[in-house]
């Protein structure tokens, strides 16, 4: 049997049970909603990316992906954006840019993950493709 990834989902709520339902057949998903809790999931290992929401923890996401660069340099860090949180065009190519600039491997613009079986299998490509 192969193994399957374990993918840390630093996330709103309702983020964790979207993510949970596109990935979890594929992936052992390890929702967290606090910046501290992501940080003792890390610190035990054994986790294969982190799936970072743009909005985790309020505002926290940037300093997960800058400790997480720190302490973890090879770990892949995926930053997204999911949820129907309305924000301007250029606020999520910038959230894209600075996650990017910071050492993410992937920003993924999903807000309508929870729309079709179409969005889902993207974006299940789009995070799976990371893991090395």
């Amino acid at each position: 049997m192969k193994h399957k990834p374990c993918i840390l989902a630093a996330v709103r709520p309702q983020g964790g049970v979207a993510v949970h339902r596109v990935l979890g057949e594929y992936a052992d998903v390890v929702p967290v909603y606090d910046y501290d809790d992501a940080l003792a999931v890390l610190r035990k290992g054994g986790v294969d990316l982190v799936l970072c929401g743009v909005f985790f923890n309020e505002t926290r996401a940037f300093d997960l992906l800058r400790f997480v660069r720190q302490e973890f340099p090879a770990l892949p860090f995926v930053a997204c954006r999911i949820g129907d949180r309305a924000v301007a065009p250029v606020m999520a190519e910038a959230m894209g840019i600075a996650a990017k600039s910071m050492g993410a491997v992937a920003f993924i613009d999903m807000p309508l993950l929870h729309a079709d079986n179409a969005t889902d299998v993207d974006f299940r490509s789009q995070v799976l493709r990371q893991i090395r």
